[in-house]
């Protein structure tokens, strides 16, 4: 059975997606600012070399973290209002309407999610 979903669960969540990919997009121009102040820097000694490497690391990992973010955010806009929405990418079942309301890029249910099968898992058809 599908999660239920209202029509105003809809248009919050659309509207929480919409802003969680602003807000995305907005944190990925600030990383791409801050890694050009970081080049932009001149070494001074071995420990800038250093510091500018570790920083830079960590840039790129936020700026992994926020593009995979992202692109999740844009699938679950384009599947919102579809039957596709709420449905488990691994099992086929319905994702549970809390974890939708927590989560709305979530595409896993909960036991598919902690690795204990979904629907497949309880023998149910996907």
């Amino acid at each position: 059975m599908p999660t239920e979903l209202s029509a105003q669960d809809l248009d919050d969540l659309r509207a929480r997606l919409r802003a969680q990919a602003e807000g995305l997009r907005a944190e990925l121009a600030a990383v791409d600012a801050q890694m050009s102040t970081l080049y932009a820097d001149c070494d001074r000694d071995v420990g800038d070399l250093g510091a500018k490497v570790t920083a830079a690391d960590r840039l790129r990992a936020d700026a992994e973290r926020a593009r995979s973010l992202l692109a999740r955010t844009h699938v679950a806009l384009d599947r919102l209002g579809t039957p596709a929405y709420g449905r488990c990418a691994v099992c086929g079942g319905p994702i549970e309407r809390d974890r939708l309301l927590a989560v709305p890029h979530a595409d896993v249910c909960l036991a598919c999610g902690r690795g204990t099968g979904g629907a497949r898992g309880r023998g149910a058809l996907t």
